[in-house]
């Protein structure tokens, strides 16, 4: 009774070991050209098959031991039997200098990853494909780049440009790098999900203007202090500062004494929310833009210029979930124009920055530091009167005008997925035509309509911009 228990369970393990031995025989196998491996079997050989001998061959060396030796690069078969025709390995020969080795080399790097890399031979070219799934795209173009310093041949470096209005790219941070392409080697690698950046910006004019007037201004004169407090100027059109009545005090000189001061703050000029791929650019852009006549000989063109807020990104996350971001701001308007034969050009007054930093979901950053100053100087006087040393400056009145603005974009970056369709998160606000009566006077509002303004949806829903976290 022990020994038939023993081997009911002994019959169990040793089908367990037989499957194992089959599963781990019926495999890829990589090799070098002048490679050989010893394989053992637990059963006697009896025959022994191989597709293609011009690529691999095989020797018997023992009953139960046969080796197998690569000769140049290509695929070949190997089928082993034993007694009975069972099959005892059944296995694919992949004959390549590197395959071997980029199978070792990507598993050791990034070990988890389901990588696959397969040949296809066409003459003395080869073709390597990458298939499978990885964890990230970071990892992605880790392997495909990792294969590619291997065995990739006319690689390109794939970069993503941030281009100003101007078209110019300039160099450094507006250099993006997306990734490398070989003419061998065919990316097929696969993420679980795509990565999406949100970024909320927020372009501010940070001015500082100040003003300064004073001086006598004369054509301040009004009827009413000509008629009241006396004229200045007599009969015959002759100026005459004797002219008040009363004399000449504070109380007349303040109709013509002009002294104001102006100080203003900043405003936002937009606040755009932008959406983008890992990967990938997205571009913004408020303003308009200007037609420019270009003359080539006898012939006349128009090209646009575009103007105003333009705004380009590129975003890319890592495998540790930060996001590497590229920015380009750039601010221009019109200023002017000078002649050039019978054609006016407008100049353009652009204000541009562009830079390249790394955070963490949800973080923010600020830049600064895009200055423009601006000086305006006016005189207006009486001639002749104006121009008298000392007592000329009861006939003349200086305006000075200094304007100081700064650029300054607020930035916040968040990981972000699409709210599906049936998702009761986002409840949009109701809208009904008001009359102007109850906008005045705020009657006849129902209580819905009420509640529905002094609710946040709306507000939550545009900071959402559709997404969420």
């Amino acid at each position: 009774m022990f020994f038939l228990n023993c081997c009911k369970k002994v019959q169990p393990l040793l089908a367990l070991a037989f499957l194992a031995c089959f599963s781990a025989s019926a495999s890829q196998t990589y090799m070098k050209p002048g490679q050989s491996k010893t394989l053992q079997l637990a059963e006697p050989i009896t025959t022994v098959f191989i597709s293609n001998p011009e690529v691999a061959d095989y020797r018997i060396v023992g009953s139960k031991s046969v080796v197998l030796y690569a000769k140049k690069r290509g695929d070949t078969s190997l089928v082993v039997y034993g007694k009975k025709a069972r099959t005892l390995i059944s296995s694919q020969i992949s004959v390549d200098p590197f395959l071997g080795d980029l199978h070792l080399r990507v598993e050791e790097a990034y070990p988890g990853s389901k990588v696959q890399i397969t040949r296809f031979v066409d003459g003395e070219k080869a073709t390597y494909i990458l298939s499978g799934e990885v964890p990230d795209e970071e990892t992605l173009d880790n392997v495909h780049q990792l294969v590619g310093s291997l065995v990739g041949t006319d690689s390109e470096k794939r970069i993503m440009e941030l281009r100003s209005a101007e078209g110019e790219k300039g160099s450094g941070d507006e250099l993006f790098v997306r990734g490398y392409s070989y003419s061998n080697i065919i990316n097929r690698l696969k993420t679980p999900a795509s990565n999406q950046v949100n970024v909320k910006l927020t372009v501010v004019e940070v001015s500082k203007e100040f003003s300064d007037s004073l001086g006598i201004d004369w054509s301040s004169l009004t009827l009413d202090s000509i008629i009241n407090r006396g004229s200045v100027i007599n009969s015959s059109g002759m100026f005459n500062l004797l002219g008040f009545k009363g004399g000449f005090d504070a109380a007349n000189i303040s109709t013509v004494i002009n002294a104001i001061k102006n100080d203003s703050v900043a405003k936002v000029l937009a606040q755009p929310n932008l959406t983008v791929l890992s990967g990938e650019q997205a571009s913004f852009l408020v303003g308009g833009e200007i037609p420019i006549m270009i003359r080539d000989n006898d012939t006349v063109t128009v090209e646009y210029k575009e103007y105003g807020i333009r705004l380009n990104i590129a975003a890319k996350v890592n495998s540790q979930h930060k996001i590497r971001l590229a920015v380009l701001n750039e601010l221009s308007s019109a200023s002017g124009s000078y002649g050039y034969n019978d054609y006016h050009i407008p100049t353009m007054r652009t204000r541009r920055s562009s830079s390249t930093i790394e955070l963490a979901d949800g973080d923010s950053f600020i830049i600064g530091g895009l200055l423009s100053e601006e000086d305006k100087e006016a005189l207006t006087k009486i001639p002749f009167l104006g121009d008298i040393p000392i007592l000329g400056a009861l006939a003349r009145s200086a305006h000075t005008e200094r304007n100081k603005r700064e650029l300054v974009v607020f930035a916040t970056v968040n990981l972000v997925k699409p709210v599906p369709a049936s998702s009761k998160r986002i409840r949009l606000p109701i809208y009904r035509r008001s009359t102007i009566e109850q906008l005045f006077l705020n009657v006849g509002i129902d209580k819905d309509m009420r509640e529905n303004r002094l609710s946040n949806d709306a507000n939550m829903f545009m900071e959402q911009g559709g997404f969420a976290k």
